[in-house]
């Protein structure tokens, strides 16, 4: 299923960017005229910039980012912040941008905070597009990742049914992120048409795994009806489902994103299932969007935005999204 569907997202891309390729640009054409395709410069270099950036989730987008830039000829770089800091992701992407690269594929961990940086880049002439967690308000080419308001609505779909679609559920996330927000006002927003029955406890992991941990315990000691979690983010996902197993209780539990912990719960049947998002054709895409623009190949805008989509994954599927040995 995860190859069919990044065949399905690979397919469409290519057409697209062949249809508005007629003018090929520097870098595309032999002497004679003839097409090469796509062929870059080693000494080229194109980010990745992120934050929380030692998680798992961010080694299956720069595996994609990795591979296009491979495929391509030129030179990927990663680095990111290693929190959820506003201001430190801000100076990171800064100094980003005085390395002079081609292109930058940014996560931001704000909407607006990262604006003014990234209009700063594509005023020194690098190209910028966002993935995963996008700043709308900035002038980036192109926003690549998952529709979060309907994972979130995805989510409640899965999860909701398994509790009788009545009770308390606490959903763990990162106040504030604009990505995990989306999702839980997804899931809301569904249960409240779907499921008036369910009312929800949220619960901050402040991006942390640790404080993830404590407060939902602390969520769960103080609310002994709750039937049902939905770990709303990548932290979540992993801390989550520790709080849980140390309750003692039987909650059904969805996750969110493929950490390999994660995915031994999901197989071992210790939680529900996790929602897989499509990390790796984040990264691929946004490369080949990068190079696309810096290099002139297209007469036509960059696609503005592209829901990559989600997937549930349980027990009978688990196995597809082990990363490759």
């Amino acid at each position: 299923m995860k190859k069919f569907l990044a065949l399905v997202l690979a397919t469409a891309l290519v057409f697209s960017f062949t249809a508005c390729n007629s003018n090929s640009g520097a870098g595309n054409e032999k002497a004679d005229g003839s097409s090469k395709g796509y062929v870059g410069n080693s000494s080229d270099e194109y980010y990745m910039v992120t934050f929380l950036s030692g998680i798992d989730y961010w080694k299956y987008c720069f595996e994609g980012f990795e591979d296009a830039a491979k495929a391509i000829g030129v030179t990927p770089k990663y680095t990111g912040q290693t929190d959820t800091d506003v201001a430190g992701q801000v100076a990171v992407l800064e100094q980003v941008i005085a390395q002079k690269p081609k292109g930058i594929a940014v996560t931001a961990v704000n909407s607006t905070a990262l604006a003014d940086t990234i209009n700063s880049a594509i005023k020194q002439g690098i190209s910028v597009v966002c993935f995963d967690s996008d700043s709308p308000t900035s002038n980036r080419s192109a926003y690549l990742g998952t529709g979060n308001y309907a994972a979130g609505q995805k989510a409640a779909e899965f999860l909701v049914p398994l509790v009788n679609k009545k009770g308390k559920i606490a959903v763990l996330y990162t106040v504030g992120a604009e990505n995990s927000e989306s999702r839980v006002q997804g899931f809301e927003d569904w249960c409240k048409q779907n499921a008036p029955d369910v009312s929800l406890i949220k619960v901050n992991d402040a991006g942390d795994t640790t404080v993830a941990a404590d407060n939902l315990a602390a969520a769960l000691q103080a609310n002994e009806d709750i039937v049902g979690v939905f770990c709303v983010d990548g932290v979540a996902g992993t801390a989550g489902p520790t709080a849980v197993a140390e309750s003692k209780k039987d909650l059904r539990v969805l996750a969110f994103d493929v950490d390999v912990t994660v995915l031994d719960k999901v197989k071992s049947g210790e939680i529900d299932g996790t929602v897989a998002q499509g990390m790796y054709n984040m990264g691929y895409w946004s490369m080949m969007m990068l190079y696309t623009e810096a290099n002139g190949l297209s007469d036509k805008a960059l696609p503005g935005n592209l829901d990559t989509g989600v997937a549930i994954v349980t027990k009978e599927n688990v196995d597809e999204y082990y990363p490759k040995k």
